[in-house]
Order: structure tokens, then C-alpha cells, then sequence
């Protein structure tokens, strides 16, 4: 009895776990496929979008033709984009308002700044996307977290804590199934 108890805990953990694990995969894999965009889900980073966007806001984006990016100093489109590879990191996504066209693409520039990105013009085939006006605010401390535990705010602690939870979880789960093995061993037959 007691053996079948333990292994039910065990078994019980294990499915929350994985159930938690296949929400989080569906609601981000939902709203891909509602945005149909790559890059759906946005953690910003810096404060350069305030007070519209603040840094760990969680936005979310949609993809854009860049035909239809309506470019405005005051009201044009908060687009998302790669740095151009000449002045950085490739990977790198920025988050700015389109604020002119030019023959080479976009001239962006973040709300809080007070003169146009350096790399601009951004060419359109860097952008991947635009925000749809909707965000998880970061009040909510969900981007924070993501930032720290990514490693992209206070590095290197958010991997070393992320590596830390994951090991505490799997010594629990590991030590729950050798309390009911160890239990099953003393059960008569």
C-alpha cells in the first residue's frame, strides 16, 4: 500500500510538471499561429520605447508586408527588426517606430530617443514583424523573469538559477521514487 502511494506521488509531480511544460508550449504555439509570426512573443529590453513599450513588457507581434508600415515621427508603426549585420549583431531584434522611408527602407527611431537609429535606414527584408498595440505589462515581472533566467539581465545568475531549479525538481522527483521503491522493497509480497 504504502509502495503505491509513494509512486503515485511521484507520478502525480511528474504529470504536473509535464502538463505546466505542455501549457506553456501551447499558448506559445497558439499564439504563433494566431499571429503568424516567428517572433510572437517579444521581451523588451531597454527603455528606449517609453513610455509606449517599457523594458520588460512582453509584446506581441504580427508579421507585416512592408508595403503596409505606415511610417510617422508621432503615430507610425512600432516595428520589429534585426540590426543591420554593419553595425552589430544580426541576431539581435530591435524594437522602434518607423518614422520615414527612404529608397534604402526605414528610418526607425525609439520613443524615448532623441535623434533616429544610427543604422537607419533598416531594410525591409530585416523586418520581421510589427506590434499589434497588445502586451503583458512588466509590472507583471513574467519579462523580467524571462530576461533573468535567459541570462540577459544580471548574467550569469538567471542560468545559474535556472540550472538550479531544474536540479532541485529532478533530485524531488528523484528522491520521491527512491522512497517508493526503497518503501516497495519493505512491503510484504
Amino acid at each position: 500500500m504504502a509502495k503505491l502511494k509513494g509512486v503515485k506521488r511521484a507520478a502525480t509531480y511528474l504529470f504536473y510538471a509535464l502538463l505546466i511544460l505542455l501549457a506553456a508550449i501551447s499558448i506559445f504555439s497558439a499564439v504563433q499561429g494566431a499571429t503568424g509570426s516567428s517572433f510572437p512573443l517579444l521581451v523588451v529590453k531597454s527603455g528606449s520605447m517609453e513610455p509606449v513599450i517599457h523594458p520588460g513588457d512582453i509584446i506581441i507581434t504580427a508579421p507585416v508586408k512592408p508595403s503596409e508600415i505606415r511610417a510617422d515621427p508621432r503615430d507610425g508603426d512600432v516595428i520589429v527588426f534585426f540590426k543591420p549585420p554593419y553595425y552589430g549583431d544580426l541576431n539581435y531584434l530591435i524594437v522602434h517606430r518607423a518614422i520615414g522611408v527612404v529608397d534604402g527602407g526605414f528610418v526607425t527611431k525609439g520613443d524615448a530617443n532623441s535623434i533616429p537609429d544610427p543604422w537607419s535606414p533598416v531594410p525591409p527584408n530585416y523586418v520581421v514583424g510589427k506590434w499589434t498595440g497588445m502586451k503583458l505589462p512588466y509590472w507583471t515581472g513574467i519579462g523580467y523573469l524571462s530576461l533573468f533566467l535567459r541570462g540577459e539581465v544580471f548574467s550569469p545568475y538567471g542560468r545559474i538559477v535556472l540550472v538550479l531549479i531544474i536540479a532541485v525538481n529532478a533530485l524531488l522527483i528523484l528522491l520521491e521514487f527512491r522512497r517508493a521503491w526503497k518503501e516497495s522493497r519493505k512491503a510484504p509480497a
